[in-house]
């Protein structure tokens, strides 16, 4: 009895739903990713035992890092413009709140100084962020 080896028939690969899987992948990594850079200002607020919570609409917030460096809505400010700058900002809203963030080991002086301008400007709704003991 002799037996006849089966023909080769092409083996064909159906890569569709491989496609369809990476692609839904793809989409789904997308749509979930978060590609926006965030910049973080590293700030040691000073505690208070008296800390509250203020909650304003739209506070301006006017940072200053250990190196000292002005930061008006987490944008980079130099000192000799920080008046200029706040005059801007509240010139259409002066009721506003101008929010201090201080780190704990920035100098005196450059507290003194924004303090200072705010009070030529004549900013009287001010708060000083702090954390709580």
């Amino acid at each position: 009895m002799s037996y006849k080896s089966p023909a080769h028939s092409l083996i064909t690969l159906n890569l569709t739903p491989l496609i369809d899987i990476v692609f839904l992948l793809l989409v789904f990594f997308m749509l979930t990713a978060h590609f926006v850079d965030e910049k973080q200002i590293e700030l040691t607020l000073p505690e208070a035992s008296s800390a509250e919570e203020v909650k304003e609409a739209e506070p301006v917030v006017v940072m200053i890092d250990a190196a000292g460096t002005f930061y008006i809505n987490s944008e980079v400010v130099h000192g000799q413009l920080l008046e200029s700058r706040l005059q801007s900002l509240f010139s259409d809203h002066p009721e506003r709140l101008l929010r201090v963030k201080a780190d704990s080991q920035v100098s005196f002086n450059r507290v003194v100084k924004l303090l200072d301008a705010a009070r030529l400007l004549h900013i009287n709704n001010l708060e000083i962020a702090t954390r709580e003991e």
